[in-house]
């Protein structure tokens, strides 16, 4: 604590006082302020902040929380003056801008994997639905839709690849692509058809997995699939969950479905099915299909042509072909 005027003015009374009073009673006052110093030790730690002697601790707090405020002000004005103009003071100092070439997608594939590449397409890749015998196979018409996904139902089942080829084509040469004239064929029909065409082993559960085919294209899609690419907002995530209710084709026929239908359904692409993707790893081409996509300079129709030409290297077991080095 400090002292008070009023303090002040009874120690100066008590000084002239005593020097009228007797010794023992000024010895007696000086026991009291002696007392006193004792009692409150902190009076000298206080004074020697050079504090104005009538100002109390909490004053003295508020003035220090003041300057220190002020300190801070100081500090972040000339922090502000020193930023370079056009900078962003609340983005990191440290933050990399972005550049044209960190914004292109994928990476590259080097010259070895980019030769293989163009070698699958043109000696084994084959566009979609080659010699089915379909008028617009790189249209996004109605017929064009159903005639892939009538390829992949026939395709993923446990059969030759040459007799289900065998199976497609007569199926579409019946006209089975056309919605209006499957859906005028019967049970025993559809049967029949697949027979003329070699697939005896799964004829009668395709013949109803057609059936069904029918209800879904009609009764969902107003007998064109396009509308179902519409539904899904185009999002091959969401074409893919719609696609696979389609009875009878599964992972493995949805797969082959994106293989072909990346070309017409363009933003499936791009995409090559799994066992293809294994196959290009196989002879030296990589697994990353944007770096694959970005050397076909994103196009859809080349990457289909890559998918089924890797398929075609697969099947016909001609992996040790591709990878050898020119």
């Amino acid at each position: 604590m400090v002292q008070t005027r009023a303090q002040e003015r009874s120690a100066g009374q008590g000084s002239k006082s005593s020097q009228t009073e007797t010794k023992p009673r000024t010895t007696n006052r000086s026991k009291t302020i002696s007392n006193k110093k004792v009692e409150e030790p902190d009076i000298h730690e206080e004074q020697q902040d050079d504090v104005p002697a009538d100002e109390t601790k909490i004053e003295k707090r508020k003035r220090d929380n003041a300057e220190k405020e002020e300190e801070r002000e100081q500090e972040q004005k000339s922090n502000k003056e020193q930023q370079p103009n056009g900078v962003d003071t609340d983005e990191p100092p440290n933050k990399a801008p972005k550049t044209s070439e960190s914004e292109e997608p994928g990476n590259s594939i080097d010259e070895s994997a980019a030769a293989k590449v163009h070698k699958v397409i043109e000696e084994f890749g084959a566009l979609p639905l080659k010699d089915a015998g379909v008028a617009e196979p790189l249209q996004a018409t109605p017929e064009t839709i159903l005639a892939m996904v009538l390829d992949a139902m026939l395709k993923s089942t446990r059969i030759s690849h040459s007799l289900a080829q065998k199976a497609v084509n007569t199926v579409i040469e019946a006209g089975y692509h056309d919605i209006k004239k499957l859906s005028q064929t019967t049970w025993d029909d559809r049967v029949d058809v697949l027979a003329k065409g070699g697939y005896n082993r799964y004829r009668e559960q395709a013949s109803t997995n057609l059936g069904a085919l029918i209800e879904f294209v009609n009764g969902k899609y107003d007998g064109d699939l396009n509308n179902l690419y519409q539904k899904a907002d185009h999002q091959p995530r969401k074409v893919r969950e719609l696609i696979k209710e389609i009875k009878g084709l599964g992972d493995l026929g949805t797969d082959i479905f994106f293989n072909n239908a990346q070309s017409i359904w363009r933003t499936l692409a791009p995409f090559i099915d799994a066992r293809s993707l294994r196959t290009a790893d196989d002879i030296g081409i990589g697994t990353d299909v944007d770096a694959i996509y970005k050397e076909l300079e994103f196009d859809p129709v080349q990457m289909s042509k890559l998918a089924n030409g890797l398929s075609a290297v697969r099947l016909e077991k001609k992996q040790g072909e591709v990878s050898e080095e020119e």
